[in-house]
């Protein structure tokens, strides 16, 4: 990105924007913009995806069905629901049925769909800006989370995720200060932090210094990862105050700082930046020496530094919002500002690898969290509803308790041979661990983020179902015109989620009156399921009659 992407009247002080605003030329190439992530092309969508809601997808939503019990014996006996996956979209209803068969029937149209189901979209949060501004929980956010929870007029569910930038803490942590603010449960899986993908480097590195946070914050985060040897620079500059020259170790820096560690014989194999530096002057020096250094060892300079260890960034934000009126500096200004350093100094351009908005590994990881997200969402809501069905089932008597099940494998979805459903007692679906059905995509996803150079950037460079959300309570400012634009730009973070509920009720209200058959006289039409696609190790038993 260029300078003009920095919101120079959102930038530190006056002196500054007009420093970034002359510098401005077409030649002007910012080194954080030399990944590449401006010429891709977000990926298209491969097929249709449904906008019915994932649990009128789901063939376990209809009426009639009885709750969900494993073998006795099998992995899963006795725990919860573990449906893993859901089916297939389709236009059709399922209908109870006394027989082996069920019976696909169309529904009513409607003017308004409210009954009790999981969206078929997302949404995924920044926080900073969005949801909280320093110490404040932005007005409005925790009434937009009740929305999506289910207290709506629309009855629906919507799951979400948030996927920050921000870090120095552990997710459990993140997840724990969002539930007081927002006054529900976040749990630690619906939270993506800058640093979260360097999980998948445990195996690949040994020892590994973590810059950033407060105190020994980002070491206890790396060693719940699993990293094995984690050290942070108060640790080097307990080994050798001389190393930066301008600090002392304090009482309370000593207190957190491995000892007896010799770090001219101890190899550092890469540095992990997980939060904004405390103290840049003495983060970079330790920093900078050791991408100059002969095979990650402190005290040593090589000649070709082609034996350094690597570098990786949590994230690049250039600024950041407070509760100050200007934003602040961040992550991508220390990457800035060590890149002109190494350069100067070594003639070389710094390599670094990059995590957290806009990356692309940070959006893979944030696919596959909100993924298995909305499969828990969907479980949960299934066992309400399969439990509920099952408290109204009478218990059977124990003859036919001892009749052996009637297996049906890859069951067939066609009109009912019988039409005596008073006397159908259900269905039941057993052998959980078998269950192979497949989660449809998310219809949409809406990022809501407030900064363009990341979260807008972010949500337009991969995906296209990605619907980016621009609010005005953070570093963007109203009035100006953003280099990377949103498809929506809102007040706030309650805004943004209205307008998706309105644009989604709409897309399903719409699908469900195209396949609806209005028959006031056929009692039995129930809330459209769909035909999924049920492989060949699940197993469907309907219930043995005497």
């Amino acid at each position: 990105m260029n300078n003009s992407n920095l919101n120079v009247q959102n930038a530190p002080s006056g002196a500054e924007a007009s420093k970034a605003t002359a510098v401005q030329s077409p030649s002007f190439q910012s080194y954080l913009n030399n990944d590449g992530i401006d010429e891709l092309t977000p990926a298209p969508r491969k097929k249709r995806v449904s906008s019915l809601s994932l649990s009128d997808q789901w063939a376990g939503s209809f009426h009639g069905l009885t709750k969900l019990n494993p073998e006795p014996g099998s992995p899963n006996a006795g725990s919860s629901t573990n449906l893993r996956r859901a089916g297939n979209s389709s236009s059709g209803n399922l209908k109870r049925s006394g027989s082996s068969k069920l019976s696909l029937r169309k529904s009513q149209s409607k003017k308004i769909i409210d009954h009790a189901r999981v969206a078929s979209y997302a949404f995924a949060f920044d926080i900073d800006g969005v949801i909280v501004k320093g110490p404040e929980t932005i007005p409005y956010a925790k009434e937009a989370i009740k929305i999506l929870d289910g207290n709506n007029k629309y009855n629906i569910k919507v799951p979400y995720i948030f996927v920050t930038n921000g870090g120095g803490r552990p997710e459990s942590a993140r997840a724990k200060e969002l539930s007081e603010r927002l006054g529900c449960e976040i749990l630690e899986e619906q939270v993506i932090q800058g640093h979260t993908p360097m999980k998948d480097l445990v195996d690949v590195y040994s020892n590994v210094l973590v810059i950033g946070g407060v105190g020994d914050a980002c070491r206890k985060v790396a060693e719940g990862y699993g990293f094995k040897n984690v050290f942070i620079p108060l640790d080097i500059m307990y080994w050798n105050p001389s190393v930066t020259p301008y600090y002392t170790l304090t009482e309370e820096d000593k207190k957190v700082c491995k000892k007896d560690i010799d770090f001219s014989k101890t190899k550092i194999e890469a540095i992990l930046v997980f939060a904004d530096s405390r103290n840049w002057a003495a983060d970079q020096q330790i920093i900078l020496e050791l991408l100059m250094s002969k095979g990650g060892y402190m005290g040593t300079t090589s000649t070709t530094y082609d034996d350094a260890p690597g570098i990786y960034f949590a994230h690049s934000d250039f600024i950041w919002a407070t509760n100050y009126k200007l934003s602040r500096y961040g992550m991508g200004a220390l990457q800035v500002s060590i890149a002109a350093l190494y350069r100067e100094s070594t003639g070389r351009e710094l390599n670094v690898t990059r995590f957290g908005k806009p990356q692309k590994g940070t959006f893979k990881y944030a696919e596959k969290v909100l993924k298995n997200w909305r499969k828990d969402v969907l479980e949960e809501h299934v066992e309400e509803l399969t439990s509920a069905a099952g408290s109204d089932e009478e218990e059977s008597d124990d003859e036919e308790a001892k009749q052996p099940p009637q297996t049906l494998a890859k069951p067939v979805f066609e009109e009912s041979e019988s039409e005596d459903d008073d006397e159908d007692e259900g269905l039941t679906f057993q052998k959980l661990t078998q269950l192979t059905l497949d989660l449809p995509p998310a219809s949409t996803v809406y990022f809501v983020g407030d900064t363009p150079e990341s979260d807008i950037r972010f949500a337009n460079s991969h995906d296209e179902s990605w619907h980016s959300i621009l609010v005005k309570t953070g570093v963007y400012q109203d009035g100006t015109v953003p280099k990377y634009k949103p498809k929506y730009i809102c007040e706030n973070v309650l805004d943004a989620v209205n307008y998706a509920l309105e644009r989604e009720h709409l897309l399903e209200l719409e699908e469900w009156n195209s396949n609806a058959a209005d028959d006031p006289s056929d009692p039995d039409l129930v809330q459209p399921s769909v035909d999924a696609v049920i492989s060949e190790t699940e197993v469907l038993i309907p219930k043995t009659k005497n």
